[in-house]
């Protein structure tokens, strides 16, 4: 099609030449072979007509290109527009999801970090408390043992006396019967206990 009306054009145009040519010649050399160069005159007019009907159609068919390809254009234009709208908002509701995710570990974190400060407290109350149980006991064990250590030393000391006791009896009674009376027994101890 482009090339078919780029022959016409190229024809219409040598055709129109060569009859205003001819015409010019006609007027000049017969001047009075009037028919002839009326008829070469319409010959002139009609390739005239033709010349700009197919100038007008190859700028139609330049014009029409231009729009297309204006068109064209315009609709990659718009993809692109509608590309990087759509890149756009998911790029903004991908990051909304990253900050609203930001803002939930923030809320765990600190949701996390409170309850340990509640299970350190916890731990120290029962700790104190422990530690508290623990020196009351040590401290009731440490009454009992000098309960214990003086009771131990009491009986001792009565175990002693009664020992020494027995054992000047003893002693008295031996004398008693082989007759000898005057002799000093209080060298006769028990050993004392190093609980004394």
């Amino acid at each position: 099609m482009k090339g078919k009306s780029q022959t016409t054009l190229t024809i219409s145009a040598v055709a129109f030449v060569a009859a205003l040519l001819i015409d010019l010649y006609l007027i000049i050399a017969y001047p009075a072979n009037i028919e002839l160069i009326i008829a070469v005159s319409l010959i002139v007019i009609v390739d005239t007509y033709f010349l700009v009907d197919g100038i007008l159609a190859k700028i139609d068919d330049i014009a029409t290109l231009a729009i297309d390809k204006q068109n064209e254009l315009t609709k990659v234009e718009k993809g692109i527009y509608s590309v990087a709208k759509r890149e756009e908002v998911a790029r903004a509701q991908s990051m909304s999801a990253i900050l609203d995710m930001m803002d939930d570990m923030k809320a765990e974190n600190a949701k996390l970090y409170q309850e340990m400060l509640d299970q350190d407290k916890l731990m120290a109350k029962l700790q104190i408390k422990k530690d508290g149980d623990n020196a009351t006991k040590i401290v009731n064990s440490n009454e009992r043992l000098a309960v214990l250590i003086a009771q131990t030393a009491t009986a001792n000391a009565k175990s002693q006396n009664e020992a020494i006791e027995i054992l000047n009896d003893i002693c008295k009674e031996l004398e008693e019967r082989n007759g000898n009376l005057n002799n000093d027994y209080s060298h006769l101890r028990v050993m004392k206990s190093r609980a004394e």
